[in-house]
């Protein structure tokens, strides 16, 4: 079986596959969902409780009202499907594929009252993620990707990014998390990072961004960002050149090394014990 990878995805052409979803069809509808979520977070924000996870990150009843919204109704959008999403847990693939849900990523940002935070929903149908739909609820921005059909932000198609190295004064997400657990390694651009991983891949997709570099999330967190980055061309991979591989994340694992989106022909790639 053929690696998962989060950067060549081969185009859609001829006629839908038979017993597969046509997410054409539901990027419409998953894109309305979205949005709902986001407006269920955001009337939430007044009256909603903060408790702590074990590893000491906060979730807010607003990620939980907003997730069993969009459990409940991506089942009835697909029927067959399951969800995996981040604070209810894992499940494998349905018979129909398998949702990817972030109810708010950036949550410790959202509970302070900041606008840096996201939705974020995509589907994995075999081995590709199909469309993916991030909701910037507090920037009035919604991202989505189709594959094979491109991406666009509140209905307008998304810029291509320029090929070419990434210069000195350019933007680019990563965190110190990563200058500590690589130390001596030269990292590119002039260092960003707002907290949420959505916001930083969608101001990348915006081209606010010229790359992204992270090492720590999981699959729901980045799914959507991989389908609507991969549709604009940008250069998905681990920061050694290696293609970025999905599959391994589907055992509920973080990606453990550092990847990439960049932009094509940046040149960069470093070798990391």
């Amino acid at each position: 079986m053929a690696a998962l990878t989060g950067m060549r995805l081969p185009r859609r052409c001829g006629a839908h596959n038979s017993g597969v979803p046509d997410p054409t069809a539901l990027a419409q509808p998953l894109e309305t969902l979205v949005r709902q979520a986001g407006s269920i977070a955001q009337e939430a924000r007044a009256t909603m409780s903060r408790t702590l996870k074990p590893d000491g990150s906060i979730v807010t009843s607003a990620d939980q009202d907003a997730e069993r919204f969009l459990r409940a109704e991506l089942t009835r959008l697909l029927p067959g499907s399951r969800v995996w999403g981040e604070e209810e847990g894992h499940a494998d693939p349905g018979p129909e594929g398998l949702w990817l849900v972030d109810p708010i990523d950036g949550t410790s940002n959202f509970a302070f009252g900041s606008p840096l935070w996201g939705v974020s929903v995509a589907l994995l149908v075999g081995e590709h993620v199909e469309v993916g739909v991030v909701a910037l609820s507090d920037l009035d921005e919604v991202y989505v990707g189709l594959r094979g059909a491109g991406a666009w932000c509140n209905a307008m198609p998304l810029p291509r990014p320029s090929p070419g190295p990434i210069r000195r004064e350019e933007l680019v997400s990563y965190s110190d998390g990563l200058i500590h657990r690589f130390p001596g390694v030269v990292w590119p651009g002039k260092m960003r990072h707002s907290g949420a991983f959505v916001v930083d891949a969608m101001f990348v997709a915006r081209g606010r961004m010229r790359g992204l570099i992270d090492y720590k999330c999981k699959l729901y967190d980045i799914a959507a960002s991989l389908v609507v980055c991969g549709e604009l061309g940008y250069d998905i991979r681990y920061a050694s050149g290696e293609p970025f591989v999905l599959r391994p994340l589907l055992a509920d694992r973080p990606v453990g090394q550092p990847f990439v989106i960049f932009p094509p022909d940046s040149g960069f790639i470093v070798a990391l014990a």
